[in-house]
């Protein structure tokens, strides 16, 4: 049986998938990709769902994520992913892809590049602030294109396991994943974290709880980072896997000046105590503009407003 596309000038829809590995050894988890592409272009908001079937025909389903966050290396990008950790039991495991798009939610994205430098809104020089002319604004609605209504089924192929235990009988080896998105922002006085919630086991679930440290200091939170400032977090609960997590708190140890910089970094912990790595390294610091008066003309006043009220925002990255 062949397909071709409904119409000879449109480019089809193609879903394909695969395994990080064709063979794993317990506990190394794998990752499931599914790749949906029109031409070169990434299909985005879509529903991506993987069935994955044992020797024995026990099935798991995992919906497959583009958040760029956990097993899915870059956002928006139409590479869906997920870690699979639901083994039953040693043999050959199968994959297949379904892919499907519904009312009208599936979106082509036409930025085949995207520019990731940072962008600074100003620096000190001799203890004053120089401002950056303001960062050009992106319009995203001319940077997608509507998709039609599809839906793709796509085999993956197959992998094999080994060593795992019989189905049931699973410990707690996994630990919640990596958080890998963290931002950081002054607002007023006080700071305001954000990232994508990880799993209780890797992007699976919801973590139990999170300790979040700070200093003055990168290196204090690279190489020491359990004796680096705690952060008080009982009055954070951690979300499901992929939501966005979001937690204001005034940063106590440090006094903020302008100019401030302080570092942040962040683990989940699992219920029976295992706790993610170390997540990336987030930096804000804190600029309080002269007054409007001696603000070098540089196009628009909006950089200068923004600044005073949201500081400065670095999101710096370890692995």
């Amino acid at each position: 049986m062949t397909a071709r596309a409904r119409s000879p000038t449109t480019l089809p829809v193609i879903a394909t998938a695969h395994m990080s590995q064709s063979t794993t050894h317990y506990p190394s988890p794998v990752i499931v990709y599914a790749q949906v592409s029109q031409g070169f272009l990434p299909v985005l908001g879509i529903n991506v769902t993987a069935i994955i079937e044992s020797e024995d025909g026990h099935q798991a389903i995992l919906e497959l994520w583009d958040n760029g966050a956990g097993a899915d290396t870059v956002k928006n990008d139409g590479i869906y992913s997920r870690y699979f950790t639901d083994f039953h039991g040693n043999g050959r495991y199968s994959l297949k892809v379904h892919a499907q798009a519904k009312k009208n939610t599936a979106r082509l994205s036409l930025r085949q590049k995207q520019n990731k430098a940072l962008y600074m809104p100003g620096y000190l020089e001799n203890g004053k602030i120089v401002l950056n002319p303001p960062r050009p604004d992106v319009n995203d609605d001319t940077a997608e294109a509507e998709v039609e209504d599809f839906s793709r089924l796509s085999s993956g192929g197959s992998f094999i396991v080994s060593g795992a235990p019989p189905a049931g009988s699973h410990t707690h080896v996994f630990p919640p994943g990596k958080i890998t998105d963290l931002e950081a922002k002054f607002k007023g006085d006080q700071i305001q974290l954000s990232w994508t919630a990880p799993g209780n086991v890797l992007d699976k679930g919801k973590a139990n709880s999170y300790i979040i440290r700070i200093s003055k200091h990168f290196q204090d939170l690279q190489e020491d980072f359990d004796n680096a400032a705690l952060v008080n977090t009982s009055s954070l609960t951690p979300k499901e896997a992929g939501s966005i997590e979001v937690f204001e708190f005034k940063p106590e140890p440090f006094k903020i000046e302008n100019g401030t910089k302080i570092y942040f970094a962040i683990q989940a912990i699992h219920e029976a105590n295992l706790t993610s790595e170390v997540s990336n390294i987030a930096q804000a610091i804190k600029f309080i503009p002269p007054q409007e008066s001696s603000v070098p003309a540089l196009g628009t006043k909006t950089s200068a407003t923004s600044l005073a009220i949201l500081g400065l925002a670095v999101v710096l990255s370890i692995f």
